[in-house]
């Protein structure tokens, strides 16, 4: 599995609520290709775009822009982001 968690602040509930994206900690050694196969087989998610980053702490930071179909409550439901 390349995802390690989804990450659950403001910042990223917002990102998700208004331009319908989802912000994850990866593997260090996940390229895009591997995390996009694994968002459609695992999750069924159809991905517009991955930008992939190393944040201050050198953990890899996946910013995932989902396709319109999906809605952030569905996404936020998939991933335990709602309670």
């Amino acid at each position: 599995m390349a995802i390690i968690k989804v990450v659950n602040s403001e910042k990223s509930t917002r990102l998700l609520e208004k331009g319908n994206k989802l912000s994850l900690i990866v593997d260090s050694k996940t390229d895009k290709e591997s995390l996009l196969e694994e968002l459609r087989a695992v999750y069924g998610l159809k991905v517009r775009k991955i930008n992939i980053m190393f944040t201050a702490r050198n953990k890899k930071k996946a910013i995932v822009t989902l396709d319109k179909s999906h809605t952030p409550d569905e996404i936020a439901t998939k991933f335990g982001m709602v309670v």
